[in-house]
C-alpha cells in the first residue's frame, strides 16, 4: 500500500539560458535571426513533468510514494527511471510503451530569468484508462493528479474509481486542457472527488463562470500567484492569504508542484492548513533557487526545522 500516487507527466527537461536573451510579461520577445550565434550562462539535463516533480517531493518528505506516468523505452526513459529510483519512488505503475518516445521539453531562460518553454509531450500525454489500476488507487491513502494532456475518458476512469471508494482522497492540479473541459461542462463539478484544488490565478481566471461552483464543492482550493504568494479558500470562504519566501530566485519551473507536494504531504501527515501552507511555501522558496523542479527540494527534516513544526 502506498501513501500517495502521483498520476501525470514525466519528462526530461534541458534548460538553457542566456544573457542574450530577453524575454518579459507584456508580449515583448527577443527576435533571433538567423545564423546568430548565442553564448549561454547555463545548461542542464534534468527529469521533471507534474507527476514526477511531485513524487519526488513526496518521497522527500518521508511519504511511501508512486508514480503513474507513460514513457517510451528509450535512454531518456532510462534517465526518468533511475531518477526514480534513486529517490525512492515505486516504479511499478510505471507505463513504458516500445512504439513511443517519451516527452521532454526545453526551457530558454532569459537573462532576467523569465522562460519560454518548448514542450513535446510524447508519451505523457497517451495515459490511457487501461493505465489506471483501480486496485492500487483503492489501496492508496491518496491520490495527487496533475495534467494528462487532458485525456476526457482516463480522468472519468480516475473519478470514478475514487467516487467508489471515499476512503482515497484526491487532490487536482489540473492544467489548461483539463480546465477546458470543465468550462465545457464535459464534467459536473459535484461529481468530481476533489479534496484540495490547486491552480495558478491565471488558471482561475480560465474558470472564472465556474468559480462558485468550484468553491462550493471542492473543500480546499488554492489559488497561487507566484513571488506575490496565494489564497487559500475552505469550505468556500476565503480563509488564508500567504505571501512567497524565496531567498534568492533562479528558475520558476516546479514551484507550483513543490508547493503542491508539500502542502499535501502536511494535510496527510495531519497538521493545520495554517501549517501546510507554511510547507508549502518553504518548499516552493527553496526550488526556484535552482535550474530544475526536483534539486531544491526540501527533505521533511528539512522542512520541519524551517518551519519549527513538531509532528
Amino acid at each position: 500500500m502506498f501513501d500517495i500516487i502521483s498520476i501525470g507527466s514525466s519528462l526530461l527537461d534541458i534548460f538553457i539560458r542566456s544573457n542574450d536573451l530577453e524575454a518579459d510579461r507584456d508580449g515583448e520577445r527577443q527576435i533571433l535571426t538567423y545564423g546568430d550565434k548565442l553564448e549561454l550562462s547555463d545548461f542542464h539535463i534534468v527529469t521533471g513533468g507534474g507527476a514526477s516533480n511531485t513524487a519526488v517531493a513526496f518521497a522527500r518528505l518521508g511519504l511511501r510514494a508512486a508514480v503513474i506516468s507513460e514513457t517510451g523505452r528509450d535512454e531518456f526513459a532510462n534517465l526518468i527511471t533511475a531518477d526514480f529510483q534513486k529517490e525512492g519512488v515505486a516504479t511499478n505503475l510505471l507505463i513504458q510503451e516500445k512504439l513511443e518516445k517519451t516527452g521532454g521539453a526545453v526551457a530558454l531562460v532569459a537573462k532576467n530569468s523569465e522562460r519560454v518553454i518548448m514542450v513535446h509531450r510524447g508519451a505523457a500525454s497517451m495515459l490511457d484508462p487501461f493505465d489506471i489500476p483501480a486496485f492500487w488507487l483503492v489501496k492508496s491513502k491518496w491520490v495527487h493528479l496533475s495534467s494528462i494532456g487532458g485525456n476526457q475518458e482516463t480522468l472519468a476512469k480516475i473519478f470514478k474509481v475514487l467516487n467508489n471508494n471515499q476512503e482515497t482522497k484526491m487532490s487536482w492540479n489540473p492544467g489548461k486542457k483539463e480546465l477546458q473541459l470543465l468550462v465545457k461542462e464535459k464534467f459536473e463539478i459535484a461529481q468530481i472527488p476533489c479534496e484540495i484544488f490547486f491552480v495558478n490565478e491565471e488558471e482561475w481566471a480560465m474558470v472564472e463562470p465556474l468559480h462558485e461552483e468550484i468553491l462550493l464543492n471542492f473543500p480546499q482550493v488554492v489559488i497561487t500567484k507566484g513571488k506575490a504568494g496565494g489564497e487559500v479558500h475552505i469550505f468556500g470562504k476565503k480563509a488564508f492569504e500567504f505571501v512567497g519566501e524565496a531567498e534568492s530566485f533562479v528558475d520558476s519551473t516546479g514551484a507550483g508542484d513543490a508547493f503542491a507536494a508539500a502542502y499535501v504531504a502536511a494535510i496527510l501527515d495531519g497538521l493545520e492548513v495554517s501549517i501546510a501552507i507554511s510547507w508549502g511555501v518553504k518548499n516552493a522558496g527553496n526550488v526556484v533557487a535552482y535550474f530544475g523542479a526536483k534539486l531544491g527540494l526540501l527533505r521533511k527534516t528539512q522542512i520541519l526545522e524551517l518551519t519549527k513544526t513538531k509532528n
